[in-house]
């Protein structure tokens, strides 16, 4: 790769890092605030809200890492194409 092409690509994977945390911050907040008041309904004593907005964005954060490494992340040196360090 050129070092273009892996700024590019660097510039790709933190984008794409960046919209999962976003998913995974409206998710938790969404279930906490959306469901806290309407939503009654308790598993073991536990609030309904409270297994999907924390345990739930958990699940929602490894399956987002998992399609992010099988799609979007590519394993490539940051060495120069020279592959050596440069002495100057």
């Amino acid at each position: 790769m050129t070092r273009k092409e892996k700024e590019l690509q660097i510039r790709k994977e933190a984008k794409a890092t960046i919209i999962l945390f976003v998913i995974c911050f409206l998710w938790h907040v969404g279930f906490a605030y959306g469901l806290s008041g309407t939503v009654t309904a308790t598993i073991a004593g536990i609030p309904l809200w409270w297994w999907l907005s924390t345990p739930g964005v958990f699940v929602v954060a490894v399956i987002g890492v998992v399609i992010l490494l099988k799609k979007v992340f590519v394993n490539f040196s940051l060495d120069d194409e020279e592959g050596g360090v440069k002495n100057d």
